[in-house]
């Protein structure tokens, strides 16, 4: 019994040895938003999908983006589509002087069919049989530093685009840093 007050006491001390860099000392907070672009197939526009999510929730947090349809018409030669399935990892995080540094893996694969199983949601997307297929596959694992308001982008083929920036928030939830990524 004598060592439930002074593990309470031990725990409320704890506050004083947050991370220097942590911008909760200031009443703030971090979002992590990013973003996995390409050029929709019938119109030709950006698409996409742009998400934010508090950073002390991505420690081991797997997004899996939705599946896309893509294209990619060569000079001379017939128009070629594949289905996009896209996942981003975050296994690490740590606060930096003026940012973050993430350890993230971006996982892109293109091919003629995929499938997202997820709990309670399975979709499936397909390209004909007599279409040509694109096959693209791209696995990085990387170190990343994010300084706050600055966008870390990663262009790979056929116009997949992958953004990401760290932003600090007020405790009210009004941004601190602008984080240029539009909304799709």
């Amino acid at each position: 019994m004598v060592f439930l007050p002074m593990l309470g006491a031990l725990l409320s001390g704890c506050a004083m040895f947050r991370d220097s860099n942590d911008p909760a000392k200031d009443k703030q907070y971090v979002v992590v938003v990013n973003s996995l672009t390409w050029v929709n197939p019938v119109s030709g526009k950006k698409d996409g999908t742009r998400t934010a999510w508090p950073l002390v929730q991505l420690a081991n947090n797997e997004e899996v983006f939705p599946l896309a349809q893509i294209k990619h018409c060569p000079e001379n030669l017939p128009c070629a589509w594949g289905v996009l399935s896209a996942a981003r990892n975050i296994t690490r995080y740590a606060y930096a002087p003026g940012g973050v540094t993430l350890d993230i893996g971006l996982d892109v694969d293109v091919h003629r069919r995929q499938q997202d199983r997820r709990r309670n949601f399975h979709t499936s997307l397909a390209v004909p049989s007599d279409v040509p297929a694109l096959s693209y596959q791209k696995s990085q694992l990387q170190t990343i530093a994010l300084p706050y308001g600055k966008v870390y982008r990663v262009d790979l083929e056929y116009g997949i685009s992958y953004a990401i920036c760290a932003q600090r928030m007020s405790a009210e939830g009004r941004p601190v840093d602008k984080c240029d990524i539009p909304y799709i």
